[in-house]
């Protein structure tokens, strides 16, 4: 069984690196062309960005944001050269809400080809694809007060 680095260290992300689809997600997720101010990242920056918040002990896009600027091994990882120029909590969440689930299908094929190429045609597989599953958010959605029974009836009180 292969053992894999500890979670938030350079050796993991160097490992996991050359995985990340890097051509896939910038033909994916094109630049903004037109008029306005140019970007400052691709979509494969912000994507590997966004991978950090899960690879590493950082899970907030501010602590994240903030603890890019410090940590050399993950501004390599995601592809960030220079120190000051890190992506904002801002523009990470804005490019995290530009991301529908058929991108990530599309990364999860891309990622599963070569290991299912590798099994042959007389091996099943069976794989669970977390973007078909339902997210468990109505525990915390804001319910309404039930309306509290009168006692007696209105004309009765109004007297």
């Amino acid at each position: 069984m292969v053992k894999l680095p500890r979670v938030g260290s350079s050796e993991l992300l160097e490992r996991l690196s050359p995985c990340v689809p890097d051509q896939l997600l910038r033909k994916l997720v094109p630049r903004h062309s037109g008029r306005g101010r140019r970007p400052a990242f691709c979509s494969a920056q912000l994507f590997r960005t966004l991978l950090l918040s899960a690879l590493t002990p950082a899970h907030s896009f501010n602590l994240l944001s903030r603890t890019l600027q410090d940590n050399r091994a993950w501004r390599r990882f995601a592809l960030l050269s220079q120190r000051d120029q890190v992506p904002g909590p801002r523009i990470l969440h804005e490019f995290r809400q530009k991301l529908p689930p058929l991108i990530f299908r599309q990364i999860n094929v891309h990622l599963l080809r070569p290991l299912l190429d590798q099994l042959g045609p007389n091996k099943s597989v069976a794989l669970v694809d977390a973007t078909d599953l339902r997210a468990a958010t109505n525990a915390y959605k804001k319910t309404s007060p039930e309306l509290t029974p009168l006692i007696a009836p209105r004309w009765v009180v109004a007297v």
